[in-house]
């Protein structure tokens, strides 16, 4: 069964450059858009904190600081463009590992 990927980069070369690295990988439906406007990106991460992907990690306490929670919503205004694609589940993990060497930011309930 394939499953629907998100991933949000701060350029269109990013998303660009992921979704090429990602052919390998036989994915489907693959879409780079810019973000709308009135997107909601509260819960978008960066990819390198995922657990699956031996990435850095972050508290959840620390996505609730304040400072640090200014801190993370200016960094997602720098966010321009998503990755949409559909990848077979058992490439899934090595779909992560491409975008978190892209920079790349997820849903926190996706990764």
């Amino acid at each position: 069964m394939a499953k629907h990927v998100e991933a949000y980069f701060r350029t269109e070369n990013d998303a660009e450059s992921a979704k090429s690295s990602l052919q390998k990988y036989n994915i489907e439906q693959e879409a780079v858009e810019p973000i709308p406007e009135e997107a909601d990106l509260t819960p978008i991460v960066p990819a390198s904190g995922s657990a699956n992907t031996g990435g850095g990690t972050f508290a959840f306490t620390d996505l609730l600081s304040t400072k640090k929670d200014d801190d993370a919503m200016a960094d997602k205004r720098h966010l321009t463009h998503v990755l949409n694609f559909k990848i077979p589940e058992e490439n899934y993990d090595e779909a992560l590992k491409v975008i978190v060497e892209h920079d790349g930011h997820m849903d926190q309930s996706k990764l």
